[in-house]
């Protein structure tokens, strides 16, 4: 693993452009799960909305 303190900014940008991206599939994942979830949910009759931002 490398330092920061010795990195680039050119790399320090594209790590953080390589985390961003994560972040967003991450995002989508859990909004696809969510989705599902309340289909099942509406499918048994259940409703438990989520709260805001896992709260």
């Amino acid at each position: 693993m490398v330092n920061l303190e010795d990195m680039t900014k050119e790399e320090l940008l594209e790590v953080i452009r390589i985390k961003d991206e994560l972040l967003k599939e991450q995002r989508e994942e859990i909004e696809a799960y969510r989705e599902l979830v309340e289909e099942l949910q509406e499918k048994l009759g259940i409703k438990y909305p989520f709260p805001g931002n896992g709260d």
